[in-house]
């Protein structure tokens, strides 16, 4: 269970919580700023799927009131062995954007994936800063000798999302990741697949398994 204090001057709260237990009036508040911040990218409906049916879902406090969410599921096969997580929707209201708050997002469920057993980090995006957060948290990892190393594979899913989820391209401070999500035909819906292999020690990867996305 994840129940911490985050951030410097301004303190925030991130805690893991039960999806199907939360209350109507927290459900509403989350589900009130998801559609604040996505805009036209999010229905209420999709909202409640997004933070439903979760493994793992964090919730993100300022002063008792929830600013932020992500959730993660695990797949495992038929001999219980841990296969990978999925890095399913997160967000930070608008307000508060901007302070790193998405990364430790990002940092907390990779955390956990990794307590499970090192095998795969993946996720499905049409924003390149989702790419580039992963690849910098993992790059630490591998710095910090946490894991030995990583590849990523990138599959484009033509139409997955059915819309462009966000009004403006906001890109990331790598100008490559950046060049590669402007290949998206957004109004199509278009969205990359990423597979993200961890390497143990020994250098041997663990390859991405086809069709389970």
């Amino acid at each position: 269970m994840i129940g911490r204090s985050i951030g410097g001057n301004e303190t925030f709260k991130l805690k893991s919580e039960d999806p199907v237990k939360l209350g109507k009036e927290k459900l509403d508040e989350i589900v009130d700023f998801t559609i604040k911040t996505f805009k036209s990218g999010m229905t209420a409906a999709e909202a409640v799927d997004h933070i439903k049916g979760n493994d793992l879902f964090l919730l993100l406090y300022k002063d008792e009131k929830p600013i932020g969410f992500a959730g993660s599921k695990y797949l495992y096969s038929k001999g219980n062995i841990y296969i990978y997580a999925y890095l399913s929707a997160a967000v930070v209201s608008t307000e508060f954007q901007g302070l790193g708050l998405y990364s430790e997002l990002v940092k907390s469920r990779i955390d956990e994936a990794l307590a499970l057993g090192p095998r795969m980090i993946t996720t499905r995006t049409q924003n390149p800063l989702v790419e580039f957060t992963i690849k910098k948290d993992l790059d630490a990892r591998v710095g910090r000798g946490e894991i030995g190393g990583y590849s990523l594979t990138t599959s484009l899913l033509p139409g997955v999302f059915g819309r462009r989820l966000t009004e403006n391209f906001k890109g990331c401070q790598d100008e490559a990741i950046n060049e590669k999500y402007r290949q998206l035909d957004l109004g199509r819906g278009d969205g990359y697949y990423l597979t993200f292999s961890l390497t143990l020690d020994t250098g041997n990867y663990l390859l991405p398994v086809k069709g389970i996305w």
